[in-house]
């Protein structure tokens, strides 16, 4: 517990133009740490944000740093700093984490921490080298990313910590909304439904979604998948979708601010990915009891217990993710089992509340 005389005062900054796993972390940690009684302030760079930082009830105000060089950005993050009489900064996005080293220095703030939620080994030159040596901490959600920055011996293990994302279990108890969202999207109610979320975004790889869905279409051909998400790879996604004639399948909402009544029309969950940190996504679709399918990459082996839960793949082969898919499709009751096992693994492992105290320790401790 936090001593009530001195709550920890702590600035969070994010910088990004579009909404994703990254920017979820940064509203849900800090409104997990408000809700621990921490004094929080949340810096963002576009209104994508904002809105949701507004939502959430955290304090804040835009900031909006456009280069390492920019030196009007890091004074007034130094102003931010000062005037909040912040005890740490957590940066969370690459674009703050040099202007966030310099200014907690010349602010004098204790402690700085930087998030990294992908998989990385860093460049092995003088200004990533200056990163890592200006943060006192550095907060990573899967092993696999620990393990890539700790192949730069330069980097002190020691201030490397692994804490996993973490979603409000009670949130996805009970899910309603199923047939509403099916019938929005004209999906019957009987036909299997396979859910994907992610930003429509390279490493998000939807290409090879929508190519497994072509052969998908030989072993379950009722079968529909629903892709949530907005990004730029759009009109590329569309073309695909376009070209392989699976338009009559494929179903892309945009984004949704509430992705529960699309969890509960799903029979499964695929997860395409070619790299990721700690997937939000697939911890939503545990904590929702879905089984899963999810390729081989960071963070996947946390969620998926393969053969328990869920089935691990190689990334990048459709062929392999769409034979998962027709496996569990037509195994009713293996994909019961598979999903209570995903609703033990998400309360054992992926509460948010334990998210939340681990990362006051590490900012506070």
């Amino acid at each position: 517990m936090i001593p009530t005389d001195a709550p920890p005062r702590i600035l969070i900054t994010n910088d990004s133009r579009m909404w994703g796993g990254t920017e979820h972390y940064a509203v849900r940690i800090a409104a997990g740490l408000q809700r621990r009684g921490c004094n929080v302030r949340f810096l963002w760079g576009d209104e994508v944000v904002g809105e949701r930082v507004r939502e959430a009830g955290v304090p804040g105000a835009r900031l909006h740093l456009r280069a390492d060089g920019d030196l009007p950005g890091l004074w007034r993050l130094v102003r931010e700093l000062r005037d909040h009489r912040a005890d740490a900064l957590l940066a969370t996005r690459w674009r703050e984490f040099l202007l966030g080293g310099l200014a907690t220095r010349l602010a004098r703030t204790p402690r700085m921490a930087m998030s990294l939620g992908l998989r990385v080994v860093p460049k092995n030159d003088l200004k990533r080298r200056t990163i890592f040596g200006l943060a006192h901490r550095v907060i990573v959600n899967a092993d696999e990313i620990r393990e890539g920055l700790l192949s730069r011996p330069w980097i002190d293990p020691d201030k490397v910590s692994v804490i996993h994302n973490g979603v409000d279990l009670s949130r996805y108890r009970d899910l309603t909304g199923g047939d509403e969202f099916r019938n929005r999207l004209g999906i019957p109610t009987a036909a299997p439904l396979l859910l994907n979320i992610g930003a429509l975004t390279p490493q998000k790889d939807h290409a090879t979604l929508v190519r497994a869905a072509v052969h998908l279409a030989a072993r379950s051909p009722e079968a529909h998948v629903v892709i949530v998400g907005e990004g730029f790879l759009r009109d590329e996604i569309e073309a695909l979708i376009a070209e392989t004639q699976t338009g009559d399948r494929i179903h892309l909402t945009g984004f949704l601010g509430d992705v529960r009544p699309a969890l509960a029309a799903a029979d499964l969950f695929v997860l395409s990915s070619y790299n990721e940190g700690m997937p939000w996504v697939l911890i939503e679709a545990l904590a929702a009891g879905l089984p899963l399918v999810a390729t081989d990459i960071s963070g996947t082996r946390a969620c998926v217990d393969d053969g328990v839960n869920g089935l691990v793949v190689d990334e990048r082969d459709p062929v392999a993710l769409a034979d998962a898919c027709a496996d569990l499709l037509t195994d009713d009751l293996r994909r019961a089992a598979m999903g209570e096992a995903s609703v033990r693994l998400a309360s054992d492992r992926f509460d948010e509340s334990r998210m939340i105290d681990q990362t006051l320790t590490l900012l506070h401790g």
